[in-house]
């Protein structure tokens, strides 16, 4: 008898969660639910107020576009000195840092700090960086540096950061080399 009652509870139970989801299924589509003891099921409003278009986004804007006259005047003249003649395809500003993302018509493309410091310097795919422009961002010491050790004509990027230097090369050897802000040798990395 015990069993019997149960598999009523256990009917009615099921039968109540169909009923329920019934009602909202047809609240979603927009439908009127069937009236039970009185109630009204209404479809639900949207919490959020209508936000006008393209006002819409994922998030905050972390870099975009910027004139070039909004760099610092210490990156502009250094690429007015270095890279007189080469046309600025594109220059962003990174929102969070302040630094500056430049890219020039040759490919080559630079990055800068809110100051104005270079802090990386990048030749495009299969190129390597002119001697003019290595001697410029890079200290003297650690130019004779590279000369010496043959790298002058196959540096493919500069990094630099609190560490120092860090220089990718296209060497059938080395990887990339690094050096401390005094220019000693602190890391080679084989390839």
């Amino acid at each position: 008898m015990k069993t019997k009652h149960l598999s009523h509870s256990i009917v009615a139970l099921v039968l109540s969660f169909i009923f329920a989801g019934f009602c909202a299924a047809q609240t979603i589509r927009g439908e009127e639910a069937p009236k039970s003891d009185g109630y009204k099921y209404e479809q639900q409003r949207n919490a959020m107020p209508d936000i006008p278009e393209g006002f819409t986004g994922v998030g905050p804007v972390v870099a975009g576009s910027v004139d070039y006259a909004a760099l610092p005047s210490k990156a502009r003249k250094f690429l007015e000195k270095h890279c007189d003649g080469h046309a600025v395809v594109k220059c962003e500003k990174k929102f969070t840092s302040g630094e500056f993302e430049i890219q020039l018509a040759d490919g080559i493309e630079f990055e800068f700090d809110a100051k104005g410091n270079v802090i990386e310097t990048e030749a495009p795919e299969g190129y390597s960086l002119s001697s003019p422009l290595l001697k410029a961002v890079v200290p003297g010491k650690l130019y004779q540096l590279l000369i010496h050790n043959g790298f002058e004509q196959s540096v493919e990027a500069v990094h630099r950061d609190r560490s120092g230097y860090r220089i990718d090369v296209s060497d059938p050897v080395f990887k990339a080399v690094a050096f401390d802000p005094s220019g000693v040798l602190t890391l080679v990395v084989n390839d």
